[in-house]
This record gives structure tokens, C-alpha cells and sequence, in this order.
């Protein structure tokens, strides 16, 4: 099973392709690259669901500068900004 966290302190920058995927993010005063194919979060949950989300985000997994950490995060737009709402280890 794998490890979760849940943070509340989560504004993040979220950088985009001119496509509007996600390719890097900014958070915690660490920079991810984004290291695999992005999902957004309405097409993630969206099969169990019958109406469409009123959320806007992505899972993707990320590694940090370094490369010493990598993890899945899910981040949702709200409140004008990006937040990191889980990430998993």
C-alpha cells in the first residue's frame, strides 16, 4: 500500500506546456519535473461519477531537482492558485 499525505500548506506553481500539461512544479521550496504522462483529475474520477466535476486539476508523478524524491502528486486549481491536495510516496 502505498504511503499518502494530505497538506492544507499546499500553494504550489505549476508550470505548463503550450499544450496546458503539466511539466514542472514548485513546492515546498523544491522543484519536480514532471516525469510521466499527466491525468487530469475529471478524467481520473470522472468513471464514477455521472455528472461532470466542478474541479479543475492533475495527477502526475514527479522528481525532484536533485533526484533524490520522487512522488505522485494530485493538485487542484482553487482559489486562483494551484494546491497540492495528496501526494503519494
Amino acid at each position: 500500500m502505498a504511503n499518502t499525505t494530505t497538506w492544507t500548506d499546499g500553494t504550489a506553481r505549476l508550470r505548463t506546456s503550450p499544450q496546458g500539461l503539466p511539466v514542472a512544479l514548485d513546492w515546498r521550496s523544491r522543484h519536480y519535473r514532471v516525469t510521466d504522462r499527466p491525468t487530469r483529475i475529471e478524467d481520473a474520477l470522472g468513471v464514477l461519477l455521472t455528472h461532470p466535476l466542478p474541479v479543475r486539476g492533475w495527477r502526475f508523478q514527479g522528481t525532484s531537482g536533485d533526484g533524490t524524491e520522487t512522488l505522485v502528486f494530485d493538485v487542484l486549481f482553487c482559489d486562483s492558485s494551484w494546491r497540492v491536495v495528496k501526494t503519494y510516496h
